[in-house]
């Protein structure tokens, strides 16, 4: 099974799906999201790392979003819990401490045109260099990978004091949600202040329906601010990657 993620929702998703079904016509291909903010590499680190889990052991996962495509970043591939993934080396899986091989574009490419896949553009590596890689890895050819001892990750803080913490925004949902990089068994809080705003730390939405905002731990585990029935980021306005100073109420 090959998933893909990525910040371009339109036909350019279809011309992945349709290198990889060319490679392996046996595929099976499912879209996890289309729909990253583009560009936001923060943004697809959260959203791949929240859900490969409920994906089958041994599911390959391509994630493109890739604002350095035709620079000297790596194209690369991480063996990870079960799991393979396959994208950019620019922090898209920053979360993801595994097995990590560099793609030999030379040897991939030898691959790739024995199924009629004749260059590489240097805008669109999504659907020339890593949905064939993944649809040849599916079909458990290998030997364009270089093992390698790194990749970027991204700078995500949590640095946490007795009363205040420095605090990565991991996502913000359709909904306006805010998901922070802090999770229940990092510190004890029965409320947070943001930009001044007194925040409770509740179990569910509605028990914050008169309230301005509200926190709680959301289905990925991480304390997300949100508003009931509303739009917690109309008040906030961040985005993945900021940074928020937060006082803790214990």
């Amino acid at each position: 099974m090959i998933s893909l993620t990525t910040d371009f929702d339109d036909f350019y998703s279809g011309q992945m799906k349709g290198i990889i079904y060319k490679i392996n016509s046996d595929a099976k291909v499912i879209d996890i999201t289309h729909k990253i903010k583009r560009h936001s590499i923060y943004e697809a680190a959260y959203v791949i790392s929240n859900s490969y889990s409920f994906f089958p052991s041994g599911t390959i996962h391509v994630v493109v979003v890739d604002p350095g495509v035709g620079t000297d970043r790596a194209p690369i591939v991480i063996n990870f819990d079960g799991h393979i993934f396959v994208g950019p080396d620019n922090g898209i899986f920053s979360f993801l401490d595994g097995e990590v091989f560099r793609i030999n574009l030379d040897t991939l490419s030898q691959e790739s045109f024995k199924y009629g896949i004749v260059s590489v553009s240097n805008s669109f590596h999504g659907r020339d260099v890593f949905a064939p890689a993944a649809a040849l890895l599916d079909i458990g050819i290998m030997d364009f990978l270089e093992r390698t001892n790194q990749h970027v990750t991204l700078p995500f803080k949590k640095e946490i004091s007795k009363n205040t913490a420095l605090i990565s925004v991991l996502y913000v949902d359709s909904f306006g949600n805010i998901i922070l990089n802090l999770k229940k068994e990092d510190v004890k809080i029965k409320g947070i202040e943001v930009f001044g705003i007194d925040i409770p730390v509740l179990t569910h939405y509605e028990e914050g329906k008169e309230l301005e905002l509200i926190a709680l731990y959301s289905s990925s585990g991480h304390l997300e601010i949100s508003k009931y029935l509303g739009n917690a980021n109309s008040t906030l306005k961040v985005g993945p990657g900021d940074l928020l100073r937060i006082n803790l109420k214990n």
